[in-house]
This record gives C-alpha cells, structure tokens and sequence, in this order.
C-alpha cells in the first residue's frame, strides 16, 4: 500500500509544480494604469477580454445592459476584436486622458471601446429594443465617477 502511495505522490509532484507555475503571476483586480502597465501586453490582453467578456453577458431583467451586451458582441464580431486590439484601446485612452490613470482599467474600456468604437452597434442593438441612443461618456472624475452630477445610460 506504502508503494502506491509512494508512486501517486511521484506522479503527483511534477503535476503540481507545472499547475504552479502556469499561474498567473497577477490575477487581482487592477486599480489604475500603474497596475495596468505591470501586466505587460500578454497579461493587459487577457484582462482587456475578461473585461469584455464580463461586458457581453446578456441580463434579462435589464434592457440597457441586454442592449448593451448585445452591442458589444455585434461590435466583436464586425471589428474582430482580439484581446490586444482591446488592450491598445484602454492604452490608448490613458496616453490621451494621463490626468486619468487613477481610473480602472474598466473605466478606461466603459469610455473609449463602449462609448467609443462599438457606440454604433451598441445604439442599432438599443434601437431595436426601443431604447434611445446611449449618451457620450462622461469625462470620469479620479474615483472613476461621473463629473457634474453626469448620469451614465
């Protein structure tokens, strides 16, 4: 029985350390550009999707977010979205805002992808649903809040 136990630990040490090792070394969630920018462009990819992917989930009870989803997966599809083309975005609004880089990477994606790129597929897919036009962004105050009492639909 000792020998079993002995080969199944054999077995199960390289397992394991490989599954350690393919860990990624920053899973947390990401407060600002500093953050961000330590992700390299590999780990910003991948957190740039997650973000989309988090973005594209239909919610029944919720016709804006439903439109919204709806949108961004048509947007997907009509830019071929990849995760770099999504990360150089939310890089490219912190270069053109730095008075901005206390925000979340979210906020960054909320302003220049949602409100920005895919605005068009996001506002056809509100359309259909009777909703009104999505307004532009509101410029986010350093706690990632809309300035000037801005509501954001």
């Amino acid at each position: 029985m000792e020998s079993v136990m002995r080969r199944i630990a054999r077995l199960a040490l390289p397992f394991l350390a490989v599954l350690a090792l393919s860990l990624p070394a920053r899973a947390d969630f990401i407060k600002n550009f500093a953050e961000w920018e330590q992700l390299g462009p590999d780990g910003q990819a991948a957190y740039a999707m997650g973000i989309y992917d988090v973005m594209t989930v239909v919610t029944a009870d919720n016709k804006y977010t439903a439109a919204r989803a709806l949108g961004l997966r048509a947007c997907g599809m009509g830019l071929k979205l990849r995760g770099a083309m999504v990360a150089q975005a939310i890089n490219v609004f912190y270069r053109d805002h730095p008075e901005q880089r206390v925000v979340t990477p979210f906020v960054a994606f909320n302003s220049f992808v949602e409100r920005g790129a895919c605005s068009p597929f996001i506002n056809e897919a509100r359309k259909s649903m009777g909703l009104p036009d999505m307004k532009a962004a509101p410029t986010p105050d350093q706690n990632g809040q809309p300035q000037d009492g801005q509501q954001q639909q």
